[in-house]
């Protein structure tokens, strides 16, 4: 009697599982098909479904503006404690770089302190300052076979054929034309342009020459000299035509036959910056316009000579 009951009671436990699952086993189609019917109508546009889905919006719109009220705060709350993660990097990396710049200028300020006494003691001639005027582009003149801009500055300017100009990148040009009140200046990209130049740390010299391309050739490499790809190029001075050290741009493209990247874009100049600087070699070939002082002694030679004229 013991063993029948026990197996009443064992019967009575298995067939009270399987109405359970017989009540979960609907549900999940149900449900599969509630999800594939709402995937397949969102990827649907018809006109009446999208005027549904606005309507529900519509109608859904101020449940959500409620239940975003509750909501404001936090999420101010998380963007001020973004803003404040993000400030205190930023501080931190102010105070990094406020570091360095310290540094940097300390020892700026002993070398400077140092060349200052390596000239008293060497007697080096000092530079000497170098005069502007800046004017603006008022034509560009590029073609096929041209680079250059006409700016509003010219003889009344004090300006010259020969003098450098610049602008906030580095050099542009120089004038080779000079009018009443307009001045015209030769880019460096123009096939008649020669500028030459020091490369890189070892100060390689060599000629940046335009072939009316975008970006200048560098010729009259030395044979054992090595440019590598973004190197600085600046003006060497040689020549007298340019003052050292005016920037230009930086080694591109091949090493083997290397071009510059100028600094300065040239397709969007507006302001630029005209150096006085006057080519000392003139002066020795008499191009440069007599001193103040030689004026007087020729008319004092020549009253001289009236004088001994006069004289019986």
């Amino acid at each position: 009697m013991v063993r029948l009951k026990d197996d009443k009671l064992n019967l009575s436990r298995r067939g009270a599982a399987p109405p359970a699952r017989s009540r979960v086993r609907p549900l999940l189609p149900f449900l599969v098909f509630i999800a594939v019917s709402l995937m397949l109508l969102s990827r649907l546009n018809h006109s009446s479904l999208a005027n549904l889905r606005w309507r529900v919006a519509e109608l859904m719109s101020p449940v959500l503006q409620a239940a975003m009220v509750p909501l404001a705060p936090l999420k101010q709350m998380g963007r001020q404690i973004a803003v404040q993660a993000d400030m205190a990097e930023e501080v931190q990396r102010l105070r990094l770089e406020n570091q360095k710049l310290n540094s940097w200028e300390w020892r700026a300020r002993e070398l400077e302190r140092k060349l200052a006494d390596l000239e008293s003691l060497s007697k080096t001639v000092e530079e000497p300052q170098i005069n502007f005027v800046t004017s603006r582009v008022i034509a560009d003149s590029s073609g096929a076979f041209v680079r250059s801009v006409v700016i509003n500055a010219g003889r009344e300017q004090n300006v010259k054929s020969g003098y450098p100009v610049i602008n906030g990148d580095g050099l542009v040009g120089r004038v080779v034309e000079t009018g009443r009140s307009s001045a015209r200046v030769l880019l460096p990209t123009d096939l008649n342009s020669r500028i030459p130049v020091v490369i890189g740390p070892k100060s390689v010299r060599a000629i940046l020459a335009g072939d009316n391309g975008s970006e200048p050739r560098v010729t009259y490499l030395p044979q054992d000299a090595s440019v590598s790809i973004g190197d600085e190029v600046s003006t060497s001075g040689t020549g007298g035509l340019f003052p050292r050290g005016l920037r230009i741009g930086m080694i591109a493209g091949d090493a083997r036959n290397p071009r510059v990247k100028l600094r300065a874009d040239l397709d969007g100049l507006e302001y630029l910056s005209v150096l006085f600087f006057e080519n000392p070699a003139l002066e020795l070939i008499g191009e440069l316009p007599p001193a103040k002082s030689q004026p007087n002694a020729q008319s004092a030679a020549r009253a001289s000579n009236l004088k001994d004229k006069e004289k019986p």
